[in-house]
């Protein structure tokens, strides 16, 4: 086997052993640098133009349909599919709370009647193999349209070091009582936070 190989298994071996540190950096640097065979997959920041190709797995490695839609097709498609509730969600971000990423979601009545929906919110993670993968969904509550603190969802993740990488914050809001869009629409941020 290659001297090259060999390197690079051993990094992935030490870098899936390590909680932080240096062999979890050497391991995102070879990345970064274009020193990493296929078969070495690691979270790390999304390049440019990665988006069209991207997958994404929910947290049983399964794939799912969650490519967002453009904002204004979804209004123009209202009429036909029911009221347009707006989905809000904030960026990925670290936790005032500690060593954890997190993400909010809420929703905005739009042009529903009900003042009530479903709403939780799903944490992605971005790796090497062009897949963005589930780390943390909120639980599901009813909420009134708003955003406060008390009107919103929450999915947190502990992070297991702080190199910076790429994250994603998906909403999904079920209008209670009327048929409603299906937006998919996500925030992206990086964030010093990565899980393995």
């Amino acid at each position: 086997m290659p001297a090259r190989k060999l390197r690079l298994i051993a990094i992935a071996a030490l870098a899936s052993l390590a909680i932080g540190g240096a062999s979890a950096a050497t391991t995102a640097a070879s990345v970064q640098d274009g020193d990493v065979s296929a078969d070495t997959v690691v979270p790390g920041v999304a390049p440019s133009g990665f988006d069209a190709s991207a997958v994404y797995l929910n947290h049983a490695g399964q794939a799912m349909d969650m490519h967002a839609v453009n904002e204004s097709d979804t209004t123009r498609h209202a009429a036909a599919l029911g009221c347009t509730p707006g989905s809000r969600r904030g960026s990925p971000h670290r936790s005032s709370t500690g060593v954890t990423a997190s993400g909010h979601g809420w929703w905005e009545k739009g042009n529903c009647s009900s003042d009530r929906a479903k709403v939780f919110n799903c944490l992605y993670e971005w790796y090497t193999d062009n897949t963005w993968r589930q780390q943390a969904c909120s639980e599901t509550k009813t909420l009134k349209p708003g955003g406060e603190s008390v009107q919103r969802t929450v999915a947190r993740r502990d992070c297991r070091d702080t190199q910076r990488t790429s994250w994603r914050n998906h909403v999904d809001v079920d209008v209670i009582g009327e048929i409603d869009t299906g937006e998919k629409l996500m925030n992206q941020a990086e964030v010093n936070c990565r899980v393995y």
